[in-house]
């Protein structure tokens, strides 16, 4: 039971500097010129950042796309580790796709 409340304790922990990682960098890419950069900037960050992925493939539980990449990587190798970067690129991909149509609307 106390397995349960560390899982959520540190999901909320690593919301909570993800929010603020965000924030930051969202005042840092605020370009006048380059809409195209600064949204596409954000989006790979904050895809990189809020992606989860399970943290065992035998296991429900789930951990940021990221750690679990680096991690499997370290111990498994790449191979371990490519389970993950699939779910992580395509969500790089698609925020990218949802940055160029975003700026595309916002020169009009």
């Amino acid at each position: 039971m106390g397995s349960i409340g560390n899982y959520w304790f540190f999901w909320a922990l690593y919301l909570g500097a993800a929010v603020i990682f965000s924030g930051l960098f969202w005042r840092v890419t605020r370009f006048e010129k380059a809409i195209w950069a600064s949204y596409s900037l954000r989006a790979v960050a904050i895809a990189v950042v809020f992606t989860p992925w399970y943290s065992n493939s035998q296991d429900s539980g789930m951990a940021p796309a990221l750690m679990v990449a680096t991690l499997d990587a370290i111990t498994g190798g790449f191979e371990a580790a490519f389970r993950s970067f699939v779910p992580l690129a395509l969500a790089v991909l698609f925020s990218l796709l949802l940055a160029s149509v975003m700026s595309f609307f916002k020169k009009k």
